[in-house]
């Protein structure tokens, strides 16, 4: 597998066309940009806030001859309304991840769904020996996380960064070699991830007032529960109904507290 800055640099430049949009790698002329992109505080808002006049004159550098980086502008000729960046994930070796910001006039529209998508479409299929692809945005960035999941990416793992819970997407299974190589990575450490939020999810009040033994439940007692089956264990969740579907909590059958991610399946 080549590394992900390898891998870039064997297919930089790429330009890629969507039904409204041009992605196309980011010029010098797009200095204005990249600094009303990382100085307006809505779009900052979950990413540390606006930049320093510093960090802006380096990025306004650096992005025209970083492999991986688009400009978004919208189709024939029309304007530039963000960036999509596919680059190394530093939490992980041999990992990529895509990010992206779009100018507020651009919100709502399905235009940050159309570019992310082409991005991720692209990698996989351009550079097949890239390895994985994640997401990272902040659980309280709800819009970020509506994109992702309408793209079919599943939340894989929650994590803390700069000072906030971030959430850990990934695109969601298929057949191609892209997802094997991810499956091998993610299946390493996804029980211990569980487990680990199994943990922390039992000792919540919710998690305090279960017994030890879901099977010692009485049939009143279940009645009440989550009527979905979660994980690979196929195991009751021990939530009550109508809990917030991002936390299901049941055991493993080794008796591990195991607490699944993403939406329940009836």
């Amino acid at each position: 597998m080549d590394s992900v800055d390898a891998a870039l640099e064997r297919v930089w430049p790429s330009e890629l066309r969507t039904d409204r949009l041009h992605l196309r790698p980011v010029t010098l002329e797009d200095s204005s940009l990249v600094r009303e992109l990382l100085t307006d505080a809505r779009v900052r808002a979950f990413l540390g806030g606006p930049a320093s006049e510093e960090r802006v004159a380096a990025r306004q550098r650096a992005y025209p001859s970083t492999p991986g980086t688009w400009t978004v502008a919208l189709a024939d000729g029309g304007a530039a309304i963000g960036l999509v960046s596919i680059s190394a994930d530093h939490r992980c070796a041999g990992r990529a991840e895509v990010s992206y910001q779009l100018l507020p006039s651009a919100w709502g529209q399905g235009l940050g769904r159309e570019a992310v998508g082409a991005a991720v479409g692209w990698w996989t299929s351009a550079v097949p020996f890239g390895g994985p692809v994640v997401a990272v945005t902040q659980a309280a960035n709800t819009a970020s996380r509506r994109l992702l999941e309408s793209l079919g990416m599943v939340l894989v793992d929650e994590l803390e960064e700069f000072g906030e819970q971030q959430c850990l997407y990934t695109p969601d299974g298929g057949e191609d070699d892209a997802d094997l190589r991810w499956a091998r990575l993610l299946l390493a450490r996804q029980d211990e991830v569980e487990r680990r939020h199994g943990a922390r999810a039992r000792d919540t009040p919710v998690g305090r007032s279960l017994p030890d033994d879901l099977n010692a439940l009485s049939p009143h007692d279940l009645a009440r529960l989550c009527p979905a089956r979660h994980g690979a264990y196929g195991r009751i969740c021990a939530h009550s109904q109508g809990h917030s579907p991002e936390l299901h909590l049941g055991r493993a059958p080794d008796g591990g507290w195991i607490a699944w991610l993403g939406s329940a399946e009836e």
